[in-house]
């Protein structure tokens, strides 16, 4: 091989290395209201979003801190939107759950990650202390909502 073939063929490979998540289906954690709600400490939620054409099944993944919450899922998130899990009951967030779960998310802060059905990281969230790395305002209650700019405290 010429070393012009190899520097093409390595050209090949970074192009289909830097490419290959654009070809996947992704989901990933949108949203946390790990501060509850106005009206209950206890109305914590977490959004998933399938960024995909396509509809998602989650058959078999996690959503776990590694401490206090670990949540089995199951279902399929439509193409393109958004499906919240929500803790103790349906009245966490406004519409319907996609999932009622138990567990409870610390106010001190933690890392979420998202496995599929075979335990690899489909997503990672760190928190950081008391969530300083995503926002969210427990006095106000607003949310950590993950935007084109990154994490931001919004309502």
């Amino acid at each position: 091989m010429s070393k012009n073939e190899r520097r093409s063929s390595k050209a090949g490979f970074l192009i289909f290395f830097f490419c290959a998540p654009l070809l996947t289906e992704a989901a990933y954690i949108s949203e946390i209201a790990w501060m509850g709600s106005a009206g209950s400490a206890n109305h914590e939620w977490i959004e998933l979003h399938n960024d995909h054409s396509a509809p998602r099944s989650i058959d078999g993944w996690t959503l776990s801190d590694g401490a206090n919450l670990s949540v089995e899922l199951s279902g399929t998130i439509p193409a393109n939107r958004h499906v919240v899990l929500e803790r103790t009951s349906d009245e966490s967030a406004p519409g319907g759950a996609f999932l009622v779960y138990t567990g409870a998310l610390v106010n001190g802060g933690a890392t979420l990650r998202l496995l599929d059905e075979n335990g690899a990281v489909v997503d990672q969230v760190a928190g950081g202390t008391d969530w300083s790395n995503v926002g969210g305002d427990n006095t106000t209650k607003e949310t950590a909502q993950y935007s084109a700019e990154g994490w931001v405290t919004a309502p």
